[in-house]
């Protein structure tokens, strides 16, 4: 097990698998485990019909299943911060944005088939004010949550140096569910493979195209926050950290 799992740490230099990187063996076994994490998340979101206690409990099931094997970004903004970051490369980041989009999807059918039920985020209102509220949450929530990984899962400044990797699971879906109290607005997706996959089921199961009208928000706004973490992160937390 990595020591810092939720990003998968190599030894070797930015690699996700320390001795046998790049082999068609442990591509496989990042998809599905990234797959399996994301579908059990997806199934955990509907579940807790917008509880932010139980789906911080989905997102941490969801982490410690994948994390031992994938590194559990559970999410296409923390995978793009990663490659931004340099942990990952290219070829591997979109090994995870297939795994993470087929799985969410994979979870919502599950949802329907077992609960006859399938939600997804939506924009409220159309008038301007609203849009920007939505999509500045977004955008602020998952640059919280996302500056908390790159710094809980890098050496340099780990919070908790040495530790166990529950440790760093559980603090994680902590920093999930606070992340979450900034959004409250927009609904707290923070997740754009979450968004897309659970508006495009739920749009082609209710005959509703009008629902993928303002995707973007729930898009952009992550996405936007994951690469404004890895830019703070990279070119001022770091580098002051190192000050000290």
């Amino acid at each position: 097990m990595e020591e810092n799992p939720v990003v998968s740490q190599p030894k070797g230099k930015n690699q996700i698998i320390t001795t046998t990187a790049g082999k068609s063996k442990d591509e496989m076994r990042i998809f599905l485990f990234e797959f399996f994490g994301m579908a059990l998340f997806a199934y955990g979101i509907i579940c807790s019909q917008g509880s932010d206690e139980f789906l911080a409990l989905f997102f941490f099931a969801s982490v410690c299943l994948a994390g031992p094997f994938s590194g559990a970004h559970v999410n296409p903004a923390v995978t793009l911060s990663m490659l931004l970051s340099r942990r990952i490369n290219f070829a591997q980041a979109v090994i995870y944005w297939l795994a993470q989009f087929s799985g969410a999807l994979c979870g919502a059918c599950c949802c329907y088939l077992i609960l006859n039920e399938v939600d997804s985020p939506q924009v409220k209102s159309t008038e301007y004010s609203w849009i920007l509220s939505d999509i500045s949450g977004e955008a602020f929530g998952t640059f919280t949550f996302i500056l908390f990984i790159l710094i809980q899962t890098d050496p340099e400044t780990t919070l908790t140096p040495g530790g166990q990797p529950m440790t760093t699971y559980v603090l994680v879906a902590i920093a999930l569910y606070f992340s979450r109290e900034f959004t409250f607005h927009s609904g707290g997706c923070l997740n754009p493979g979450m968004a897309v996959s659970l508006q495009l089921f739920q749009s082609f199961q209710t005959g509703d195209r009008q629902r993928m009208d303002f995707l973007w928000v729930y898009v952009g706004g992550p996405l936007g926050g994951g690469f404004g973490a890895s830019v703070f992160f990279e070119l001022f937390y770091k580098k002051q950290i190192k000050r000290l």
